[in-house]
């Protein structure tokens, strides 16, 4: 898993890249590629609700200790611009991303008002009147910290196996962004598909599929080696009907 600090270096390259080569989307995509993370989401509003923890900076400082290298910035406005998709899930309008660096000026990104990749000024505070004022941090990047939220601890374990996702009925199974059946949707995951488990508890598990990550009932979720077996159950089972339909059929 990429560090923090090598996604922060990462931008440093890109500096005086026009933004009709580069705007702020492409900036965020290239640095993620060349840590090895390849995703392509639709805008900052889209990686706004990616993020595993959002908040101001004065709330990542008093929560994490410091805004650490790496992390995401977002310029978060309240104006109801947000593309149709998002309007009502009460998030705002996250209309720009960059990424704190935590050297030079500290926010490295591709300003249109600029004419490139640049590096403009953050001290780790709210800018007001249209600056930077959400900082984001995404569990596929490591900054040495636990970005859980206490409000969103599953009360389990510590867990990096894989489940295959299962029901009764119904083709998916929802994955939220926090552990309650209220918890705003982040997909419908397909019957069968095979999960990354992040955290496992009783009722919910926090889980990654597709580059998205969220919460799923514990009870739609199957070890994989379960699966796996049950499976070679069926297998033999469907062997064992062949071989009877051959004998009566004289084959």
């Amino acid at each position: 898993m990429p560090t923090g600090f090598e996604l922060a270096m990462a931008g440093y390259k890109y500096a005086g890249t026009p933004y009709s080569e580069m705007d702020c989307q492409a900036f965020i995509e290239k640095c993620l590629s060349d840590v090895g993370i390849h995703e392509n989401l639709p805008g900052s509003n889209a990686w706004y609700r990616r993020m595993d923890w959002t908040g101001t900076p004065e709330e990542c400082t008093k929560r994490f200790g410091e805004i650490p290298k790496g992390a995401f910035l977002f310029i978060l406005a309240n104006d109801g611009q947000e593309p149709a998709k998002y309007r009502g899930d009460g998030k705002g309008n996250a209309n720009h991303i960059g990424i704190y660096t935590g050297a030079g000026k500290g926010a490295m990104h591709s300003s249109s008002s600029r004419g490139g990749v640049y590096d403009s000024e953050f001290h780790g505070k709210t800018i007001p009147n249209g600056g930077w004022n959400r900082v984001g941090l995404w569990h596929r990047i490591d900054y040495g910290i636990d970005i859980m939220p206490p409000d969103e601890d599953t009360g389990g374990d510590e867990s990096m196996g894989t489940a295959v996702v299962h029901a009764d009925s119904g083709n998916t199974v929802n994955m939220r962004e926090s552990p309650r059946t209220t918890g705003a949707l982040v997909m419908r995951v397909p019957v069968g598909s095979v999960v990354d488990v992040i955290t496992h508890g009783d009722d919910w598990c926090r889980v990654s599929y597709n580059g998205s990550s969220g919460f799923m009932m514990t009870k739609f979720l199957q070890a994989a080696e379960a699966s796996e077996d049950l499976m070679l159950i069926s297998r033999t089972e469907l062997e064992d009907i062949y071989h009877r339909l051959g004998g009566l059929l004289g084959l």
